[in-house]
């Protein structure tokens, strides 16, 4: 399959890039500086800024699947990266007529939590991350609209690590306190959904 990946320097992105190579899949990376990629594996390189309509078009082209790991940072935490970022993904996606979508986003606010620890948690969360919250629902709200095959999956706290093999990711969300996802095995869970119709206009929680 042929894969756009949005946020591909981040750690979450070369993780995926690794792992869909290793699974024989073709990934096209999106990137603002090739050099972070770090030597993760991608069959075409796009540099280009989030808000670029035209690169984020050419990044889509002759794809099948985008993926959005997006990430926020310190000071960057006023910059519309979830919310504008990707809307400008899935309108280039509806124009390009590429129907799968899958999202790294997190479980920590709204109705992805369980649990009474988990829910205090979140609602410090939300006090002290506002900002990031209000794009995370405005992202949220773009993806149910789209109109695609699109997937959330919400991890709680992600670590760096070897895979340790991962369970297929549950619809529902965790009662347990704050568990712990590698880079490695998320990658895994994206790609277990990747051509699972199961999956479809769903939020997995690995």
């Amino acid at each position: 399959m042929r894969i756009t990946v949005f946020g591909a320097s981040g750690r979450a992105g070369r993780a995926f890039l690794h792992a869909a190579a290793r699974a024989g899949h073709e990934c096209a990376a999106v990137v603002r500086d090739p050099e972070r990629l770090a030597g993760a594996p991608a069959a075409r390189i796009v540099r280009g800024e989030p808000f670029e309509e035209g690169k984020v078009g050419e990044a889509l082209a002759g794809a099948d699947a985008a993926v959005i790991a997006y990430a926020l940072r310190g000071g960057r935490r006023n910059v519309p990266l979830y919310s504008r970022g990707t809307r400008t993904i899935v309108d280039a996606m509806r124009r390009a007529r590429v129907p799968r979508l899958l999202v790294l986003s997190e479980a920590a606010y709204g109705p992805h939590t369980a649990g009474p620890l988990n829910r205090t948690v979140s609602a410090l969360y939300r006090a002290t991350a506002r900002p990031v919250i209000r794009q995370r629902e405005e992202q949220d709200a773009i993806i149910a609209a789209s109109g695609l095959d699109w997937t959330i999956v919400r991890p709680v706290i992600l670590v760096e690590g070897p895979a340790h093999g991962h369970r297929r990711a549950p619809f529902t969300p965790h009662h347990s306190r704050a568990p712990r996802t590698t880079y490695a095995d998320l990658a895994h869970v994206l790609l277990d959904a990747l051509d699972d119709p199961a999956t479809y206009r769903r939020d997995l929680y690995p």
